[in-house]
């Protein structure tokens, strides 16, 4: 396939976070100034800290903790390593993790700044993009995938699985067009913190994007 008519962006984070992000109306990127303080990670330790300073040469520039990070696709590679806890990374149950939803529609209107790979962003093959034109060099197919484990015939498909879409600095909550998680019971805990904030959007309930 093609790029698709719609672009659909996925961002995992602890349901914990999701506080800080309804109070402060936005999603921030590690080094902005409002960052939240308690930020609760569920990544890579190791490779969080050797991608904060790899720079990124093309506008708006700046590193990776410049930058909001979503992938094109869901089921990541990252997402197993934190459900299985592999790699040294903590386990998660996935009823602590969510997706929080968006579309390259919304970072349009709300002109956000951004860059996109093509593949995982820290690889030294993937390729780094700022203009919409350049999102035919997203492999559609791969990151589409719920397999995405390498093979003698395609060695470099988990690389292509997780392209990433990084915006800059910050983007608006108001962007999100919905949050996915695990079961129910989550469900009616993120719907309480929406009422609680005076927030609507839409939370929808899909254990297959999970492992």
């Amino acid at each position: 396939m093609g790029k698709p008519d719609k672009i659909f962006l996925f961002r995992i984070t602890h349901k914990a976070n999701l506080d800080f992000i309804l109070e402060s109306g936005k999603l921030t990127c590690p080094s902005h100034i409002n960052a939240d303080p308690k930020y609760k990670g569920i990544g890579d330790s190791t490779l969080i800290g050797s991608r904060s300073s790899k720079q990124i040469n093309i506008e708006p520039n700046g590193n990776f903790t410049d930058y909001v990070a979503f992938y094109f696709g869901v089921r990541s590679p990252m997402l197993y390593a934190i459900q299985k806890g592999f790699n040294d990374v903590t386990k998660r149950s996935p009823q602590e993790i969510i997706y929080l939803v968006t579309t390259f529609e919304k970072i349009k209107e709300n002109e956000c700044q951004y860059v996109f790979t093509d593949g995982h962003g820290y690889h030294s093959m993937s390729q780094f993009f700022n203009d919409e034109n350049s999102l035919e060099e997203v492999d559609w197919d791969t990151v589409n995938l719920f397999r995405w484990n390498d093979t003698d015939d395609d060695p470099d498909r988990k690389r292509r699985k997780q392209a990433e879409f990084l915006v800059f600095k910050e983007l608006p909550l108001t962007a999100l067009t919905a949050v996915v998680v695990y079961n129910e019971v989550v469900k009616n805990e993120i719907l309480t913190k929406f009422a609680g904030h005076d927030f609507t959007c839409n939370v929808i309930v899909k254990p297959k994007w999970y492992y």
